[in-house]
């Protein structure tokens, strides 16, 4: 059975995120966990959804590329 709700350590292996980080942003509301008394867990799949919004797109930086290489081209001609 795969677990669906992991403890602090648990996630900051799964993201390879310090123990620290993971403690500060969940007290500041940039990360989902739930508090149970002394105990914070992490919804794996809420952690899979913040990932995701985290990656960085390469489709803007190829948006910026062709934009440079156009206003070249057309200052040359």
């Amino acid at each position: 059975m795969k677990k669906r709700y992991v403890n602090i350590k648990e996630v900051s292996e799964y993201t390879s995120l310090p123990v620290k980080t993971l403690y500060d942003w969940a007290s500041q509301g940039k990360f989902p966990s739930i508090k149970c008394g002394r105990r914070i867990l992490f919804d794996l799949h809420e952690i899979d959804k913040l990932m995701d919004s985290m990656k960085r797109s390469t489709n803007n930086e190829k948006k910026v590329v062709d934009k440079i290489i156009g206003d070249i081209f057309c200052e040359k001609v």
